[in-house]
């Protein structure tokens, strides 16, 4: 009996043994070899991100790296925050901390320490999240997933019948990270891949709903509120309106991040993408002697501003991406784009 015993008490040991060895090399891995996504930061003021778009999804394997340099994009875009205290939404989504703005549509978010919220939007439908819908928490480290889902939540839009509802339901897997080639050839070294899904039900109360399923890719970027890089797709089943499902692919333009948020900058540059002019905030010197140069290296623009004229007239210059260089200690770099 007694060796019996001691059998069952080595057996439980072993296990407890191989259970935390098995802890700690999941959580050893995730710090070496994974990515971590904590809240980002953005800029109290706002950020304008310029984006290039491509109709369709890309092919891509769910562990890094990524290259998608060959891929070839159709259009460029925008993709706007805003802190919502600025906006005239604030007393209807109370919760939200920014508003973006993309595809024409005003979408309302929630960045905190420890999840990232959605709260509704102003697209083809109105809705405001009384709950939330946490669409993965912080931190969110490599083998991490979660889902959250909202009920009954009354929604209006152009043509729809009265009392519409809502049920919205997502899943977050973080997969991988790696270093991400760019379409505009841009590295990012340290990007994580994060694999979404939400479903909405939407219909009238009682009646049958129309279901929306977007399968997400999401490059995320530390720092940027965003994906830099993101392939989705959205189908439909039930009676659904026609025409609504679609295929995507976003890529952000140059890595305006890593260089205009870093604490040796001498200017940022609003808008991005400019059409007529740019201007240059936050400068450090009272006056300032920046170079505009081609992404060959070619100086087309060179003059000087100051915080009182602080305005670049940009017409002279074709659509594209330029680089702009401050000429100062920091010798902070600027990538703009040209519309």
């Amino acid at each position: 009996m007694l060796f019996i015993f001691y059998n069952l008490e080595l057996n439980k040991t072993i296990l407890v043994m191989k259970k935390f060895l098995l802890f700690i090399f999941s959580v050893s891995g995730s710090m070496l070899f994974g990515q971590t996504l904590t809240m980002p930061s953005i800029p109290s003021s706002g950020v304008t991100y310029a984006v290039t778009i491509k109709a369709d999804t890309v092919p891509h394997p769910s562990q890094g790296n990524w290259d998608f340099s060959n891929i070839t994009t159709d259009a460029t875009g925008t993709i706007e925050f805003e802190p919502i205290s600025s906006t005239s939404y604030s007393s209807n989504y109370p919760n939200a901390t920014h508003v973006k703005y993309e595809d024409g549509g005003t979408f309302f978010l929630g960045y905190d320490t420890d999840e990232y919220t959605f709260h509704g939007e102003i697209s083809v439908i109105t809705t405001s999240y009384q709950n939330p819908l946490i669409l993965h928490t912080y931190p969110f480290a490599i083998g991490d997933s979660h889902s959250d889902s909202e009920l009954d939540i009354s929604f209006t839009c152009n043509g729809c019948p009265p009392y519409m509802e809502r049920d919205d339901a997502v899943y977050s897997e973080s997969l991988s990270s790696g270093t991400l080639t760019m379409p505009d050839g841009t590295v990012h070294n340290s990007a994580t891949l994060v694999y979404t899904t939400r479903t909405w039900n939407d219909g009238q109360a009682g009646s049958n709903t129309c279901n929306l399923f977007l399968e997400q890719w999401h490059w995320w970027v530390a720092g940027y509120p965003m994906p830099v890089a993101q392939t989705v797709e959205l189908s439909t089943t039930g009676p659904c309106p026609p025409n609504v499902g679609y295929r995507q692919s976003k890529f952000l333009v140059g890595n305006p991040f890593a260089i205009d948020e870093n604490n040796n900058v001498s200017a940022m540059i609003y808008p991005n993408p400019a059409q007529e002019y740019i201007e240059l905030f936050n400068l450090v010197n009272d006056e300032l002697e920046i170079r505009i140069s081609d992404m060959s290296g070619r100086i087309l623009i060179e003059t000087v501003v100051s915080k009182q004229s602080n305005r670049i007239n940009i017409e002279s210059l074709p659509a594209g991406m330029f680089i702009l260089t401050t000429v100062d200690d920091n010798q902070s770099v600027h990538r703009f784009m040209k519309k």
